[in-house]
């Protein structure tokens, strides 16, 4: 089941790539130079800790999350289509935990990257 804006027509969701690519940097820019936590929810009730945002396809967000407890990023790569996404929640890091916060590959203001070709 995929979350869906009311009133939006099919495939409109809140959280597409362009969230991603640009709203969300504008969100965590004035902060950069605080260690920002990223969690997502997911509608299946998944909640991710994201450490490293890989690619912002169209359909889908490939990252990796934080293990289960620990402090390291896992070396699975989870593919979550947008549609999937119901909320974010962006919170300054706290020192009481030793992870790094999260990161990604920002796009330039006024770029896209590159789309797949299919």
């Amino acid at each position: 089941m995929a979350v869906q804006l009311i009133g939006g027509s099919a495939g409109d969701v809140p959280f597409n790539r362009t969230f991603f690519n640009v709203t969300l940097a504008d969100l965590v820019e004035p902060a950069k130079d605080q260690a920002q936590k990223l969690t997502l929810y997911l509608v299946d009730g998944t909640t991710l800790d994201v450490c490293r945002i890989e690619e912002m396809a169209d359909g889908y967000l490939a990252l990796r999350a934080y293990r289960n407890g620990s402090d390291a990023c896992d070396t699975t790569l989870h593919l979550i289509p947008y549609g999937t996404i119901y909320r974010l929640e962006i919170a300054q890091h706290g020192s009481d935990n030793d992870r790094m916060g999260f990161s990604w590959v920002g796009s330039r203001k006024g770029s896209t990257p590159p789309r797949r070709s299919k």
